[in-house]
Order: C-alpha cells, then sequence, then structure tokens
C-alpha cells in the first residue's frame, strides 16, 4: 500500500509540471492571449501579450483598461454585452500607434463556473495589420479600377461591382448590387449560357452582349470571365466589362453606309466595281448580271478579266497591274463577252481611293457597253470612204450623236455627283466643319479672350450661336430625309411604351418647366418605331418650348377609335376606323389661319431671338404621319392653348 504523503507529493509535481507544459504552449502560440474575470481584472497574460503592450513583470491583478489603454478597453466593452449573455464576440480592434495604424482580430470567449454563470472571458487576438492592409489596397485597387468588374454568384445574384460599373451602366450599389444578374441582359439567353459554362468551369472569353443601363439605353459589351471555386464549391463569377458601344455602333454606320451605297450604285445604268488594297475585286453592282448573264460571284475577285477576249486580255492585264503598281488611275476599252455569248466593245475605268494617311485602299471605277458607240464610229468611217458624196450629212448625224453620247455623259457626271453629295451629307461630311470652327472658336477663346473686347466677345458669341443652329438643322435635315426610309422597318409596338421613353428623355426639361404630363392608354400599332418616337419628341417638345412663361405646363395625350367615313381633313373611309391621337396643350398658341402653315418646312411663328428652333420639327411630324397613311393637324387660339391631332388607320 502506498504512503500518503508520497502520493500527494506525485500529485503536485504532476500538476506543476502539467502547468509548466500549458504556460509554454501558450507562450507559443503567435497571438496575444489574456484571461480577464468579470472585474476586468487581468489574471493571466502569455509573452506575446507583455511584449505587444510592453509589459515588465507580472501585471497580474491589474485592471485590464490601465494596461489596454481607454482606446483600445473602449473598442473591447462595446462587446462585453455578448460575453455576459454567454456568447463569443469577434471583432476588429484599430490602433493608433507610433508605427502607423495596426489592425487587431480579436475574439472573446467566455469563462463560466459550476453553475454556467460567467466568471470571466479569455482575450485572443491577432496582429492582422498587414493583411488588412493588402486587404484593403486590393479592394481599393479593384473598387477604383477604369475597368468595368463584378462578381456573381452561383444563383445569379449579383455580389459586387465596382465603380466603373456602376457609372457605365448608371446605377446606385442598391440598384445593382443583390439583383439578379438577368435583369440587366438584353438577350436573356445569353446570361443562361454565361452561367451554364462558368457552373462547369469553362472561361468566357470575349463574349459580346448587351447590357441595359439605368436611362433605357442598351450598351454593347465584350465580357471576360472565371469562377472562384472553393474545392468543388461554386463561390462567383469574376467578371470584366469592356464597353464596345462606340465600335458596334461604328460598325454599324459603317455597314449601312456601305448599304446605302451598293443600293445607289446599284441605280446607275453602267457596271460598278471596286477592289481592295490587294487589287482583287470586291463589288460589282447588279447591271453586271445584265451585262454578262452571270452571277456577281463569278466576277469578283480576278475572275472578272476572264470575261475579256483572250486577244485582248493579256494587254489589258498588263495595263492594270501597271496603273495599280504606281497607283495610278487605269482605263481601257476591249472586246467583252456579254450575256448573248457575243462580244462587245466595253470600256472601264478606275481611280485609287485614299485613306487620311494617303494610304490606297483600294480602286472604284465602272465597265460600260460602248458598242453602239463604235458602231456608230465604224458606220461613219465606212461610209466616208464609200460615199464621199454624204459626208456632210455624216459628219452631222456624228455630231449629233455625239452631242447626245454628251449629254447622256453628263447625265451620268451628275447621278456620280449627286450620289457623292448625298453620301458625304448621309455621313454628316456638312456636321464635322461646324463642330471644328466651334473647337477652334473655343480654343481661340480659351488663348485669348481676356484680350478681345466686348464687341469681339459678342461676335463670338453670335458665331457659336450661328454654327450651333447650323448643326441642329442639318440634323433636322438628315431626321427628315430618314423619315422617308420606312418600307421593311414596320413593328407592332406599344405606343404606351414609346410615350414612356419619349418623357424620359424629357425628364430634365419636363423638370425645369414643371410640366405635368397626362396620358390616356395608347394603342399598340404597326409602325416604324423610331419615327414615333420622333414623333412624340417634336410634339411634346413644342408643347414645352411654347409654355406660358407665368403658368404651369399641362399637357394631355388621349387616344379614341373612330368611324373611318366622315371625319374631317379628306380621310374618307380608306379603312373602317381611325386611331384618333391628340396632344394638347395650355401654352401660347398661334393663330387659327397659321394651322397649316406651321407643317411647312422651315416655317416658324416667333423670331429665333425668342424661341429656338429649325422650323423642321413639324415637317417631321406630318411625313412621319403621312408615312403611315394618317394625317395631322392642329387647331388652336393665340393664348388659349393648342391641339394636334393625328389619325392612324386601324389595319386590324
Amino acid at each position: 500500500m502506498l504512503n500518503p504523503t508520497n502520493t500527494n507529493l506525485h500529485t503536485y509535481k504532476s500538476m506543476q509540471s502539467e502547468f509548466a507544459d500549458l504556460e509554454f504552449l501558450i507562450n507559443s502560440i503567435p497571438a496575444l492571449v489574456a484571461y480577464i474575470d468579470c472585474n476586468m481584472v487581468l489574471q493571466f497574460c502569455n509573452r506575446p501579450f507583455k511584449s505587444w503592450f510592453g509589459i515588465n513583470g507580472n501585471p497580474a491583478g491589474q485592471k485590464f483598461q490601465l494596461i489596454a489603454g481607454s482606446h483600445i478597453f473602449d473598442q473591447v466593452q462595446r462587446h462585453l454585452g455578448k460575453i455576459l449573455v454567454g456568447d463569443c464576440a469577434h471583432f476588429e480592434i484599430l490602433v493608433n500607434t507610433q508605427n502607423g495604424i495596426q489592425y487587431l482580430e480579436a475574439t472573446l470567449s467566455p469563462d463560466f463556473d459550476q453553475f454556467r454563470q460567467v466568471k470571466g472571458f479569455l482575450f485572443h487576438c491577432l496582429d492582422i495589420t498587414e493583411k488588412s492592409k493588402t486587404e484593403r489596397a486590393l479592394k481599393d485597387y479593384f473598387e477604383n479600377a477604369s475597368i468595368c468588374l463584378h462578381w456573381v454568384n452561383g444563383d445569379g445574384i449579383i455580389v459586387w461591382a465596382n465603380l466603373a460599373e456602376l457609372n457605365l451602366l448608371g446605377y446606385t450599389e442598391d440598384e445593382y448590387i443583390g439583383r439578379h444578374i438577368s435583369e440587366f441582359h438584353v438577350n436573356k439567353s445569353a446570361i443562361e449560357d454565361i452561367m451554364w459554362r462558368l457552373t462547369n468551369k469553362q472561361r468566357i472569353e470575349n463574349y459580346d452582349t448587351q447590357l441595359i443601363c439605368k436611362d433605357g439605353s442598351i450598351k454593347h459589351v465584350t465580357l471576360n470571365s472565371s469562377a472562384l471555386w472553393e474545392g468543388e464549391k461554386f463561390v462567383h463569377t469574376r467578371c470584366f466589362t469592356i464597353d464596345v458601344t462606340e465600335q458596334k455602333l461604328a460598325a454599324k454606320k459603317i455597314k449601312e453606309s456601305e448599304e446605302r451605297f451598293r443600293q445607289m450604285a446599284n441605280l446607275v445604268p453602267l457596271v460598278i466595281w471596286s477592289t481592295d488594297e490587294n487589287g482583287d475585286c470586291n463589288f460589282l453592282s447588279s447591271k453586271w448580271e445584265h451585262l454578262t448573264g452571270k452571277s456577281v460571284e463569278e466576277g469578283l475577285k480576278a475572275l472578272w478579266f476572264s470575261f475579256i477576249h483572250p486577244d485582248d486580255r493579256g494587254k489589258v492585264v498588263t495595263s492594270w497591274m501597271s496603273s495599280f503598281r504606281a497607283n495610278q488611275p487605269f482605263e481601257g476599252k476591249f472586246r467583252f463577252l456579254n450575256a448573248s455569248g457575243d462580244y462587245i466593245v466595253a470600256y472601264a475605268n478606275a481611280s485609287p481611293i485614299y485613306d487620311n494617311g494617303k494610304k490606297v485602299l483600294g480602286y472604284i471605277g465602272i465597265l460600260q457597253d460602248i458598242s453602239a458607240e463604235e458602231q456608230i464610229k465604224y458606220s461613219l468611217e465606212k461610209m466616208v470612204l464609200d460615199r464621199t458624196e454624204d459626208v456632210r450629212k455624216r459628219n452631222l448625224d456624228l455630231k449629233q450623236a455625239k452631242t447626245v453620247l454628251k449629254k447622256k455623259n453628263e447625265e451620268l457626271e451628275k447621278i456620280n455627283n449627286q450620289l457623292s453629295s448625298f453620301a458625304h451629307i448621309a455621313s454628316h461630311d456638312l456636321q464635322e466643319p461646324l463642330r471644328k470652327i466651334q473647337l477652334n472658336l473655343g480654343k481661340l477663346f480659351a488663348m485669348d479672350g481676356e484680350k478681345i473686347s466686348e464687341e469681339g466677345k459678342d461676335l463670338y458669341r453670335r458665331i457659336i450661336d450661328s454654327t450651333s443652329r447650323m448643326r441642329n438643322l442639318i440634323q433636322d435635315l438628315l431626321t427628315y430625309a430618314r423619315s422617308n426610309d420606312y418600307e421593311g422597318k414596320l413593328e407592332e409596338v406599344d405606343l404606351n411604351s414609346i410615350l414612356k421613353e419619349t418623357i424620359n428623355t424629357l425628364d430634365t426639361k419636363i423638370a425645369e418647366k414643371n410640366a405635368t404630363i397626362r396620358s390616356e392608354k395608347l394603342p399598340i400599332v404597326t409602325v416604324v418605331p423610331f419615327q414615333f418616337h420622333q414623333l412624340f419628341l417634336n410634339l411634346l417638345s413644342n408643347a414645352l418650348k411654347f409654355a406660358k412663361p407665368d403658368k404651369q405646363p399641362y399637357i394631355q395625350v388621349s387616344c379614341e377609335l373612330v368611324e373611318g367615313s366622315g371625319q374631317k381633313k379628306g380621310l374618307g373611309d380608306t379603312y373602317k376606323s381611325y386611331y384618333h391621337i391628340s396632344v394638347s396643350d395650355n401654352g401660347i398658341g398661334f393663330s387659327p389661319e397659321l394651322s397649316e402653315k406651321i407643317f411647312e418646312m422651315f416655317y416658324r411663328l416667333h423670331g429665333r431671338a425668342k424661341y429656338e428652333g429649325t422650323g423642321l420639327g413639324l415637317a417631321i411630324c406630318k411625313k412621319i404621319v403621312e408615312n403611315h397613311q394618317g394625317t395631322i393637324f392642329a387647331d388652336s387660339r393665340e393664348h388659349e392653348g393648342s391641339v394636334f391631332h393625328i389619325y392612324l388607320p386601324n389595319k386590324k
């Protein structure tokens, strides 16, 4: 049997050994560890705790507030409520030291007595200063990056977006973050495709799609994205958004310009052809098919040279290659195989096309049948040899033939000039010089504005005002010209949506005027959407512009279905019924005898100094309504407001 004294001694030594091991273990933890009782008295702390707070000796029994300082103590005290009810508290402590701001990640764990009452808590802190600085730097980098970024979780919810992304689309954080990403995509199937690929661990590279902005406009973007995974758990996507709207719109304009060129070229009564920078034929107008009986595809590249008579082909090809290499104009006359299988006499010419840097982009030219002219010439020569007595008469015939030919050439030149002028105008060339005038005047005024007299400044303002009016006039003329372009673009649309978009477009002006706009339910009709947007825009803008200065503008848009017969303004009974849409206002109005004249081009009721405008707005409205087999007229009296009546046929 063991001696009790020896047993107690053995137990005491064992406890001392275990305590020494525990103390060594706690001192080895790379964190600040301390035990504090409910009276906020420090009972124990490890070596890193002493080192961090600069403590020498044993601080047990001292107040935690005195050791930690009021700044740290105040941050800890905010979380003591959770400790007293038996919960752990996790939070971050910010400390301003001589070495700058430092960050501690703190955990307070309650300690219970045998009755489950809290008797103290374990204070555990990690110095996360470097980690926090790195995280904040990365967060700042991504938040303020110039490229658009957003993260989406596995459910398709946007969990984060940087400032560039929000600015691109015009949303606030509350309007964007937390919403499903599909709400902002024009093509809903696109987001389904993207999410399917990412959840199947594929990368998204240069994915073209369209996003909806807050103002209703559409942004063309390219997406690059990959997913963040934690093991097999999908955390979120990492999506980079690149705005390519300008490039897309520019490409669309180029395509539209090329299509207009093709349409106009096909109207010219001869073959128009062009080449690329390598000299290969890349365009032939439709007259090619009439001339040769072959498809355009058979004439592209260098193949149209194969239609030249074999005896003439070598000379023509050599002449063409010589002109092409020297960037010189080309012309030639040769025998050419036509649709009937006969060789005609053909004439071709071409001139180089240059870019702004004087680099040759290709050639453009014509190919025409001049057999008639050649036959006339041959016949005249033969008659001179066979019948010298008829020289005078034949010479007269030849002169007349040349006159006809000259006239045709002049008509052709006129058509080409009109074609070129229209292409330039349609491409907004008229606006570029005006833009440069305004830009250079602005630079001049910025450099020497202080030196210019008041009279000179007034002249500067007049010039700027005149160029602005001219740009507005050009824009309205283009709008008026485009109002004829409606075939093939008719769509079934809800006029309520178009009116709502128009009101959104005018929201700034409406707010400035403190105007009220009311609308009854409008019908669903088959029209050209952008033209009816322009129609409502012009009518509402006029109502706001000609509001009474001392009265809040009130605009009412109404609609009713009426019988076709018996309506005024000559509608007759072409259609059984019409939609009668009216836009009324309480503005300054106008004299009744001017109700038809106001729809004439460039007609202005008031001087330019009093009311801005080009006098084309209502002319555009009339053209748009007439394009849709309708009519528009106005009722008004001076100082009593105006009502614009639109009758559109109900084709259902």
